[in-house]
């Protein structure tokens, strides 16, 4: 299933741009964010579980991960003014983050920027949603555990100037109702075309 997810986002647009920045949302202790980091220069993931960001920290000192960033938030406010994720930097030099080396997270570019959300059942909020659609990432890799409130926030999305590329369920649970469920979504080019790069 990580191997479903790291691939969805480390894939290039078919006009082949590559995907260089990566936010991870809902992050909890940085799966995903740390097993797609050496395809991306910079990748912040967003967790408001104090304990899980640090497990994710320790998960990319350990593995010697040096362009990763885990920030102790809500997902509903990293793109918002107040919010420190805002003005968060990535260490790409300097061991305070700041200067040249450092990254605003607003300011990754639109076209190379892949966000990855894996919301708990109850799915994304409106509020975080709102943001997603302006920030408008090139690429929505969706994670889900209840394909009904995805199927929700997807018709949001497809609202929003995203198509569905590709879906991926995953019985993790056999002989019971839970399934786990992949959605990658791209933004429509100008041309009312849209990258198929979850197609194979």
């Amino acid at each position: 299933m990580v191997d479903h997810v790291v691939t969805a986002a480390t894939k290039p647009s078919s006009n082949g741009t590559i995907m260089t920045h990566l936010i991870d949302c809902y992050c909890g202790s940085g799966l995903f964010a740390l097993g797609s980091a050496s395809s991306f220069d910079v990748c912040v993931g967003i967790e408001v579980n104090d304990r899980a960001v640090e497990e994710a920290r320790k998960n990319a000192e350990l593995n010697d991960i040096k362009n990763c960033m885990f920030v102790s938030a809500s997902a509903e406010a990293i793109f918002e003014s107040t919010d420190p994720v805002r003005s968060a930097t990535v260490n790409s030099g300097d061991d305070d983050g700041e200067g040249s080396g450092g990254v605003l997270v607003r300011d990754f570019p639109r076209e190379s920027t892949v966000v990855v959300v894996d919301p708990p059942r109850k799915g994304c909020s409106e509020e975080f949603l709102e943001q997603l659609y302006e920030f408008a990432p090139q690429r929505v890799v969706y994670m889900s555990c209840d394909p009904a409130t995805q199927a929700r926030d997807a018709k949001g999305l497809v609202g929003n100037g995203y198509e569905i590329v590709s879906s991926q369920p995953f019985d993790l649970f056999p002989q019971t109702r839970h399934i786990e469920s992949l959605v990658v979504f791209e933004k429509k080019r100008g041309d009312g075309e849209t990258d198929n790069t979850g197609k194979d």
